[in-house]
């Protein structure tokens, strides 16, 4: 039943992110976490959106603002380090609240996200921006709502925004992936799982690169907040009662 359920939302979500360029890992995040721990559903996501974001790498490779990529990738692994030491030494119902929090603050408050500087934003911030990234990946999972908006700051149009997002991503699940095997993870035992969701977000990917122009991202935006709502008030009733 699991496997049916993470392939389905693989599909989706890799449709998702290949279409808006975000949204579709930390869904896909949210609905693993209803049935593993945070920090068990948090590698098995990096590991699966790893496989969509190379697919979706690959199929915009000649779009790709490589320096602000680069700049982003140099401090994801220290701060993910970093991430994983703290995730993995609260409670698990704290990382599961926490998390909810997250989803309803990106769902509900996505200001908060956003880059407010007056003109264009320096390249260098991106330093700052990627070691944010390593540590948000880490510990709640996930942290495309909240690069997003630097990206499409230095991007020259919405193509770019996902290719450059994209490529940013895979430095950011390599760097997560590192820190949770160090930390002891056990990825043999999921390795199911990730298969499955790695073939699910691969044909979601194929499938949002035919739509990436044609699909109606407010209508994809009224779908995502209704989705991530409900998951991430079952997490909080799970982590209460």
């Amino acid at each position: 039943m699991i496997e049916v359920v993470v392939g389905i939302a693989a599909v989706l979500t890799g449709t998702l992110s290949a279409v808006a360029g975000l949204g579709g890992g930390i869904t896909l995040l949210a609905v693993l976490a209803q049935f593993f721990a945070p920090t068990t559903a948090i590698p098995i996501q990096g590991g699966i959106q790893l496989v969509s974001n190379v697919s979706r790498t690959t199929m915009l490779r000649t779009d790709i603002h490589w320096p602000a990529v680069w700049r982003t990738a140099l401090p994801m692994l220290p701060a993910s380090f970093v991430g994983v030491a703290l995730a993995t030494s609260v409670p698990e119902d704290a990382t599961r609240i926490a998390l909810a929090l997250f989803l309803l603050a990106v769902t509900w408050r996505p200001q908060w996200f956003r880059w407010r500087g007056e003109g264009g934003l320096s390249l260098n911030a991106l330093f700052g921006v990627g070691a944010a990234s390593g540590f948000l990946n880490s510990t709640v999972g996930a942290s495309g709502p909240f690069t997003s908006h630097f990206f499409r700051a230095v991007t020259a149009s919405h193509v770019a925004f996902v290719a450059t997002a994209a490529a940013s991503q895979v430095a950011a699940h390599v760097s997560k992936l590192i820190a949770f095997g160090n930390a002891g993870f056990d990825f043999g035992e999921h390795v199911d799982i990730m298969a499955i969701g790695a073939l699910g977000t691969f044909v979601g990917t194929r499938i949002g690169g035919r739509l990436l122009h044609r699909a109606n991202e407010e209508q994809l935006e009224r779908v995502f907040t209704v989705v991530l709502t409900l998951l991430a008030l079952r997490l909080l009733i799970r982590a209460f009662l």
